[in-house]
């Protein structure tokens, strides 16, 4: 997954809507309409956000 998050043409610096928004378009228009996989939906989102976060922390630490 860490690999889908690195194609989301997203910077370090964007907020968490851009990044939701960007792992959206990934997602074929049937996935995201189909109330079936609404977990499976928040799960992927939650993990992008997590790799986004931890991309931020390693900016901060490093100051890159």
């Amino acid at each position: 997954m860490h690999g889908t998050y690195l194609r989301l043409d997203i910077v370090v610096q964007d907020s968490w809507r851009t990044v939701v928004r960007a792992a959206a378009r990934k997602l074929t228009r049937r996935v995201r309409r189909n109330p079936k996989h609404r977990a499976a939906r928040k799960r992927f989102y939650r993990q992008m956000l997590d790799y986004h976060r931890q991309a931020q922390e390693l900016v901060l630490t490093w100051r890159l």
